[in-house]
């Protein structure tokens, strides 16, 4: 009897020493979830970044029908040069307004459509200035023109003369509109500077192209100031990155 009653408490032991190591297993095996929300969730977020440098590379010029396409077949006329940053990278480098009989009566006007255009600078049959603003500050900026006098080849000067350059039309590379403003000059031979093109702040961005009319670059000379000889002067063009105000 005594040996039967030891082997059932054996067997009692081993199977309570299985119940309990039974129930750690069991326990270790169920995840804990602390926190764990029992609703669904059906949203998220992405953080999207990227980072853009100004350009430092010089831009040539473009295309004036289409700034979005590079070309060089104006180049024979360009008073200007591909640059980087903030650069005037082409204007038509010549205006020939041709010959005429002195009139000593009224004043005349002339046009720089009235010549030959072998002899001008003409791109496309229009005068062409380009600028590049490849910054990255949209910052904005001003072009600006003077000339001085006529002067003949015996080195006199024509008084009263006025050179006027209109409002010309003003086109972008890019799909939107830079919001570059195109000026008339009145006078470019008054030794003043005059602002043609303009961008303000957080405008002018990209290539901007202003194409002229020649027919509209109108050159008056009084009556009886001009010599039997040639004229000429030179207009110089200046980029400041002064925004427009």
């Amino acid at each position: 009897m005594l040996v039967r009653v030891s082997k059932l408490v054996s067997g009692i032991l081993v199977a309570s020493s299985l119940l309990v190591s039974s129930g750690v297993i069991a326990q270790a095996d169920t995840p804990a979830a602390p926190n764990a929300d029992s609703t669904a969730n059906t949203t998220g977020t992405t953080d999207i970044q990227a980072m853009f440098e100004g350009n430092s590379s010089p831009v040539s010029p473009v295309n004036p029908d289409n700034p979005n396409k590079p070309d060089n077949s104006g180049d024979s006329g360009n008073g200007a040069k591909a640059g980087g940053g903030l650069s005037l990278i082409y204007v038509s480098n010549k205006l020939d307004f041709g010959s005429h009989e002195i009139d000593v009566l009224n004043p005349e006007t002339y046009t720089a459509a009235e010549t030959d255009s072998d002899l001008s600078g003409l791109w496309n049959k229009k005068a062409v200035t380009e600028v590049s603003d490849v910054r990255g500050s949209n910052a904005g900026w001003t072009l600006a023109v003077a000339g001085s006098s006529l002067t003949g080849t015996d080195g006199s000067v024509m008084k009263g003369a006025t050179l006027q350059l209109p409002k010309g039309t003003v086109t972008n590379s890019g799909a939107t509109n830079n919001g570059v403003q195109s000026t008339e000059a009145l006078n470019v031979l008054d030794g003043n500077s005059a602002t043609v093109l303009s961008a303000a702040k957080d405008h002018g961005a990209g290539v901007t192209v202003d194409q002229i009319d020649p027919s509209n670059v109108k050159l008056t000379v009084p009556a009886n100031t001009a010599k039997a000889q040639g004229y000429q002067t030179t207009l110089n063009w200046s980029l400041s990155d002064t925004p427009a105000s």
